[in-house]
């Protein structure tokens, strides 16, 4: 989509001047975070969330910067108000000071947002493995070479992602989706502190556990061996733009969608359903 607003430090400016300089320190050394708010017909997603991992981003990346919660939220709230988008992503941007000079600059613009196909969620996806791990774990940061190669990696194959695969041969997520794989009654993902953690995967680990699913959350490393090997009975993703969707390939290797996974969509269809997590 096209944007003709963007938000700017709270003021709202024409896209056409929402630029950053190509002598800024900052943006040159990716030294900025960034986070997603989902937005369906005209109304953020629990845009308090998506807003508080952004600025644990920044303290983790020791960006420093003086803006608020509330104020992120409301300015976001007033670019809906202002561009209309309908469905889209609403993109936050936090820039860093990286030299005296320069000040800390926060963006928020529209992008579009993706729909999938009903297939995708009752026949699963094809996932390709690809060695690869974020320069700095947990933190949602603008150095996205190595992800932006590796999805076009899987683009390439036909695949929805690509796993990232680190030094140990343990899968960590996707380059944008959160993995997962199911054993019996147990869901596991990778430990919170090797991977991103977004809304959606701290709604599925909510749900996991609910009496509708049954699943006890596990976070452990994942061997791609294993997965490869078949040794878990299910395996699924989850983003933002996606929510949950089955996962019935990982590099050849076939897997069946399960009744637990078909739990935790519905799960997560029926939360994302109720009107207070809209605003």
């Amino acid at each position: 989509m096209k944007a003709t607003h963007v938000i700017r430090n709270g003021s709202v400016i024409d896209a056409s001047n929402a630029s950053v300089s190509v002598f800024n320190k900052a943006f040159f050394f990716d030294f900025a975070v960034y986070a997603n708010i989902k937005v369906v017909r005209n109304r953020l997603f629990i845009p308090d969330f998506e807003v508080e991992k952004l600025f644990e981003s920044a303290t983790k990346l020791g960006l420093t910067h003086d803006f608020k919660k509330e104020d992120v939220v409301a300015w976001a709230k007033l670019l809906v108000e202002k561009e209309k988008p309908g469905d889209a992503l609403l993109r936050l941007l936090l820039v860093g000071a990286a030299s005296r000079d320069e000040a800390p600059q926060l963006f928020i613009f529209p992008v579009g947002l993706t729909f999938y196909s009903d297939k995708f969620y009752s026949r699963g996806a094809t996932l390709v493995s690809v060695r690869g791990e974020r320069h700095v774990p947990g933190v949602k940061s603008k150095d996205l070479l190595m992800s932006f190669q590796a999805y076009g990696e899987a683009e390439k194959k036909g695949a929805i992602d690509a796993l990232l695969v680190d030094k140990n041969g343990n899968v960590r997520e996707g380059t944008r989706t959160t993995f997962y794989a199911i054993k019996g009654d147990e869901l596991i993902t990778a430990p919170k502190d090797l991977v991103l953690e977004g809304v959606t995967r701290k709604i599925v680990l909510e749900l996991a556990p609910s009496p509708s699913v049954g699943l006890k959350v596990v976070e452990k490393e994942i061997p791609l061996d294993d997965l490869l090997n078949k040794k878990f009975d299910e395996a699924l993703i989850s983003n933002t733009t996606m929510g949950v969707i089955p996962v019935n390939k990982i590099d050849g290797a076939e897997y069946a969608v399960g009744p637990k996974t078909k739990a935790l969509i519905k799960a997560f269809k029926d939360y994302c359903a109720k009107s207070e997590h809209w605003v």
